[in-house]
């Protein structure tokens, strides 16, 4: 009995703890280096975003998810965003970056982690 007790108690802490902090997450070779919310009195109205292009592509568009968290690292919202070239902002050639920024609301946040879901090459090819 005593030794079940003794699984069960490790089982309960080991599931109990995320051992896997939130992170960004890149794509065919997109990274986000760095991403941060704007917080003003208190609540977050939006958030900045850095990309890196490591591929050998321009790319002229990215879709991601951002993931919100407090500093309890307890998820707090979801929402998707968006960037594309266009008359006024060039494609991001092979090693160079590329800033966003974006408008939400989520009440609580205070860090975003991205997670990109697409990307358009200027060639007309796309990875998702």
């Amino acid at each position: 009995m005593g030794k079940i007790l003794k699984l069960t108690t490790l089982a309960t802490l080991l599931f109990s703890f995320n051992p896997v902090p939130p992170k960004h997450v890149g794509k065919c070779g997109v990274i986000a280096t760095s991403a941060y919310t704007q917080n003003i009195l208190g609540k977050n109205a939006g958030y900045y975003v850095k990309f890196k292009n490591d591929s050998k592509k321009n790319v002229d568009a990215l879709e991601w998810t951002a993931k919100f968290y407090n500093n309890f690292d307890e998820l707090k919202g979801t929402k998707t965003g968006d960037w594309s070239s266009g008359n006024f902002i060039s494609p991001i050639k092979p090693g160079e970056t590329a800033k966003d920024l974006e408008g939400v609301w989520v009440d609580g946040a205070t860090k975003v982690f991205i997670s990109i879901s697409r990307i358009h090459f200027t060639d007309g090819t796309s990875c998702n």
